[in-house]
């Protein structure tokens, strides 16, 4: 079985987010800085399996345009505020 990535856009640190994501099998673990004006027109890597969005750590412009482009692109995308509670009802 291939290793799993996920993007996690939001928040300067991720803190046990990561070994969450481990503990689930993801194996790449990438991250987006929500405060980083660079990454709002910047395309999702090709080979990441899930987003994840801290949505009270993020830019509305680059929430909004990782939404599009998770859609277009049939990724699943996970929206939430907090680290404890990612809503895995994917």
């Amino acid at each position: 079985m291939p290793s799993q990535a996920a993007l996690i856009v939001g928040s300067d640190s991720l803190g046990a987010l990561p070994a969450k994501l481990e503990a689930r099998g993801f194996r790449e673990i990438i991250h987006w800085d929500g405060r980083n004006r660079r990454v709002e027109h910047k395309p999702l890597p090709k080979r990441i399996d899930i987003v994840v969005v801290l949505c009270d750590r993020v830019s509305h412009r680059l929430m909004q345009s990782v939404k599009r482009q998770s859609k277009a692109a049939g990724i699943p995308i996970v929206f939430t505020d907090d680290f404890n509670d990612i809503g895995w009802g994917i």
